[in-house]
């Protein structure tokens, strides 16, 4: 059977991974890890294998890392979660065989924050569109959320793993993402891919900014500026804002997704 790996990346938030780690049964994978980017060491964390960073190097090579050493495992499916995502079921086996039918071999949890939300307050979902494979319903999303990420190895190993020009935590899952949506492994940028229900599945912990190892520090904001234009010098437009990513006719999309159908 093919091997199934999920790689946790947490920054000093051990309530936050106590939390994740709770929620997913040993049932669910054949490895699992965690990639600690914070300031104390963790040396037994229940039944996960444990790295830790020797200094902070940030989100983007803390999930280099996992992927790395998940791939060396021989896993064919692929998992990045944040530490504060939670499962309330199976959302690993939902993910590959919502693969195995539609051959969409990258996807991501869409509805952590507000971005594709439609009522904020309840957390309702705004995809752009559905599409129904019969048994299994795909949400095409304008924004692409890095929390929970699936991949299949064969997607990592043909575009490579994440641009560490990016050291912090900006952009560097939508250029990846990005990446492989150009190589025809995912849906076109604003159309990205993910369960139709997978708020069934996961679901995110409640968290203020000040938790955040994404806003810590007084330069995140110009942070995040110099990622935008790490990505516009590497695809020639911004990630959002104006001069952004051309938007994809719907008509493309479908038939991107009728392309790529097993």
């Amino acid at each position: 059977m093919s091997k199934i790996g999920i790689g946790i990346i947490t920054c000093n938030r051990n309530e936050f991974l106590a939390n994740c780690v709770k929620s997913i049964s040993s049932e669910w994978y054949d490895e699992i890890i965690i990639i600690n980017d914070g300031d104390t060491p963790i040396t037994t964390f229940y039944d996960c294998d444990i790295i830790n960073n020797e200094e902070n190097v940030g989100v983007c090579k803390s999930k280099n890392k996992a992927l790395k050493e998940l791939l060396s495992r021989g896993c064919e499916y692929v998992f990045l979660v944040e530490d504060d995502m939670r499962f309330k079921g199976n959302a690993f086996d939902e993910y590959i065989k919502a693969s195995q039918v539609t051959g969409i071999e990258h996807m991501s949890f869409a509805y952590h924050g507000p971005a594709n939300k439609g009522n904020i307050s309840k957390g309702t979902p705004k995809p752009r569109k559905i599409i129904d494979y019969g048994n299994i319903k795909i949400a095409l999303n304008q924004h692409s959320v890095g929390a929970v990420c699936f991949y299949t190895k064969k997607c990592l190993e043909d575009v490579g793993l994440f641009d560490e020009e990016f050291d912090k935590n900006n952009f560097e899952h939508v250029d990846h993402s990005y990446r492989l949506a150009k190589a025809g492994y995912s849906t076109p940028y604003w159309w990205w891919a993910d369960l139709a229900n997978s708020l069934d599945f996961i679901e995110e912990q409640a968290c203020s900014e000040d938790s955040s190892s994404i806003r810590r520090g007084d330069d995140w904001q110009q942070s995040i500026i110099d990622s935008a234009y790490i990505f516009k010098r590497k695809h020639g437009v911004m990630p959002a804002w104006s001069g952004c990513v051309p938007d994809t006719p719907v008509n493309e999309v479908v038939n991107f997704l009728k392309k790529v159908k097993r």
